[in-house]
């Protein structure tokens, strides 16, 4: 006869034990099956009680708590680019994800706005900027011109600084880029007036001190099958509409679990403190139980392309007609008379050997 010992703790089965009593002899070779037997069948039982309990959630502590983990340095840089428009809708990236994309419909542009781009540099070295241009608005026709004009283009100034007690430093001047021009009859003229695209790319090196790796240990997710390609599809939606049920139905602790890593990405590449890391939370995410807001909504996931960046290595949802996140809606204060559009940045990233996305 074997008698065995199963011994327990917090629902997992921690031991299989199997004793042969001294008065029932048994075949050793028997005894070694049923040994395999109890020893595969304690190895499963140990898996499932491992991938059935919760892994290790976070929630809003865990967001407050960010700041002890960033590291500081003795020099922290801040990368930014001041950039000037005219006549021209356009698409301004770095290392392929968007600094900012602008559908022209007014005949307005840029005058010199600024746009930080720490939040996109993940290491040292090389930092590729992308331009796209396409026609801009006739004020005249209110309609878009079929081309880009004689004055259309684009002037870039990235440059760096630092913040010197709490406040901000002089600029330094990193690179200067302005889209091609002629000069004809004296006067300059775009190298592609005519035309109804143009596209051109610079580089300038930064010398940030951290390293972030997430998208170094991600999977290229564009793949050329389309029957693949839609299976993705699928997942991405899905994803999407998880994320509008946190909002729509969940806690804001559920919240910070989601965005929990893109918080500490985004807090160590600006050097956050903790009073910066807790303001942004309280005041950047808006939730529909927050005391301060009448009304929160977002509207139901539809209209969308699915566009990637990164080299291929994050995946999105975009509205058809602007281009903007697919996960929008309003919300309104209680302080304002008008609500007030949002639209939630999603994007979404897969790491080797997971076969999960996660938000970037």
């Amino acid at each position: 006869m074997i008698r065995f010992i199963a011994r327990k703790q917090s629902s997992k089965l921690l031991a299989v034990i199997f004793l042969p009593t001294a008065s029932n002899k048994i075949n050793g070779e028997i005894i070694m099956k049923i040994y395999r037997l109890l020893f595969f069948l304690n190895f499963a039982l140990l898996f499932t009680g491992c991938n059935g309990q919760n892994r290790n959630t976070k929630s809003e502590k865990d967001i407050y708590a960010i700041g002890n983990v960033i590291k500081h340095f003795t020099k922290e840089p801040h990368y930014g680019a001041t950039i000037y428009t005219s006549n021209c809708s356009f698409e301004i990236l770095i290392n392929d994800i968007p600094i900012i994309k602008y559908k022209d419909n007014s005949g307005g542009g840029l005058a010199g706005s600024y746009f930080p781009l720490n939040w996109d540099i993940t290491k040292a070295g090389k930092q590729k900027i992308t331009v796209r241009l396409s026609p801009g608005f006739n004020q005249t026709t209110k309609s878009m011109y079929p081309t880009l004009m004689k004055n259309s283009g684009v002037k870039i100034e990235i440059v760096k600084t630092y913040i010197v007690n709490k406040s901000w430093g002089d600029e330094e001047e990193v690179k200067n880029y302005t889209t091609p021009q002629n000069i004809i009859q004296g006067k300059e003229v775009a190298t592609f007036d005519g035309k109804d695209y143009f596209e051109d790319s610079f580089d300038f090196n930064s010398d940030v001190p951290y390293h972030i790796n997430n998208l170094d240990n991600a999977e290229v997710l564009n793949p050329k099958d389309k029957d693949k390609l839609q299976a993705l599809e699928k997942e991405v939606v899905a994803k999407y509409n998880e994320i509008r049920d946190l909002y729509l139905k969940g806690t804001k602790d559920d919240l910070a679990d989601a965005f929990y890593n893109t918080e500490k990405r985004f807090s160590q590449q600006l050097y956050q403190s903790s009073a910066e890391i807790k303001y942004r939370w309280d005041n950047d995410y808006q939730f529909r139980t927050d005391a301060n807001l009448d009304f929160f909504d977002l509207k139901p996931i539809e209209k969308y392309k699915m566009t990637f960046y990164a080299n291929g290595k994050i995946v999105c949802l975009e509205k058809i007609n602007n281009e903007k996140s697919a996960l929008w809606g309003g919300f309104k204060r209680k302080d304002k008379d008008v609500g007030t559009t949002t639209y939630i940045q999603l994007y979404l990233y897969r790491p080797k050997n997971s076969n999960k996305l996660e938000v970037y």
